[in-house]
């Protein structure tokens, strides 16, 4: 059945692919062999440049050369309730709301924390779908139970 309207799963070019146009431009840009990473460089290291010269062709390779670095985590210290059964994810997740509202913790660092908060909830509800189940299963199993139609 095909899906009307919408992006479809693997349609598209694939990210990081280049496109013939980007192709063509790198062609005519390097006719000499040199990209600009290259002949930044190539300022850089040589001993005529004068140090205006090398300090620009530095700062323009440098995100090249050396990728900024990851920012850093911060460690996030958090006062929250037990979160062991379904009302103690809920309120864990008022108090994390409570302390994105008063500015104590960062919005990006309560997306995390509750990332972890939901995932504890799912593993809390697939225990009590296992749990229902099962009893499901054992009344259905007993002579005289419910029967079950499929």
């Amino acid at each position: 059945m095909s899906q009307h309207g919408g992006p479809r799963q693997g349609a598209g070019r694939k990210k990081g692919s280049v496109s013939v146009r980007s192709v063509e431009t790198i062609a005519a840009s390097l006719p000499n062999g040199v990209s600009p990473v290259e002949y930044m460089l190539g300022v850089l290291h040589d001993p005529a440049s004068d140090e205006k010269s090398k300090a620009w062709a530095a700062e323009k390779a440098a995100p090249f050369v050396h990728p900024k670095p990851a920012p850093a985590q911060r460690l996030v210290k958090i006062e929250l309730p037990a979160t062991d059964t379904a009302e103690g994810v809920s309120a864990a997740l008022g108090k994390l709301i409570q302390a994105v509202a008063t500015g104590d913790l960062a919005p990006s660092e309560a997306q995390s924390v509750a990332a972890l908060i939901e995932a504890q909830r799912k593993a809390i509800e697939t225990n009590d779908v296992l749990a229902r189940l099962d009893a499901l299963e054992e009344a259905q199993r007993r002579p005289g139970g419910p029967k079950l139609v499929a």
